[in-house]
């Protein structure tokens, strides 16, 4: 168990806790602190790498991946709970629906 400890506004210090079981097998749902859009965020390890997503307003993807599965990911959850509202922790199906539905999009 992890507890993140995070700061919700730069203008406002607010501190904030967070409680997740496995900091590299994660999948949350939040809203966008500046515009209100629904967001998604995952970490997970697949067979050869560890790999971090946002999934924006279901139009917009970013990820990262790294051969080294052991990296600390604690800022990058950090990063995402600083920067929306409403956070919580989602199924690893409802992040696979999601990202699924943006790659049909993608389909060459």
């Amino acid at each position: 168990m992890t507890i993140i400890e995070y700061e919700k506004s730069k203008f406002i210090k607010e501190k904030r806790d967070f409680e997740l079981v496995d900091t590299k097998n994660i999948f949350l749902k939040g809203y966008n602190s500046y515009d209100g859009i629904k967001t998604f965020f995952g970490i997970w390890q697949n067979k050869e790498y560890l790999v971090i997503v946002t999934i924006i307003s279901n139009r917009t993807i970013s990820y990262e991946y790294s051969l080294n599965k052991g990296i600390y990911t604690d800022n990058y959850i950090r990063e995402y709970l600083e920067n929306n509202d409403y956070v919580e922790s989602i199924s690893k199906e409802e992040f696979k629906e999601k990202f699924e539905n943006i790659l049909k999009k993608l389909e060459i």
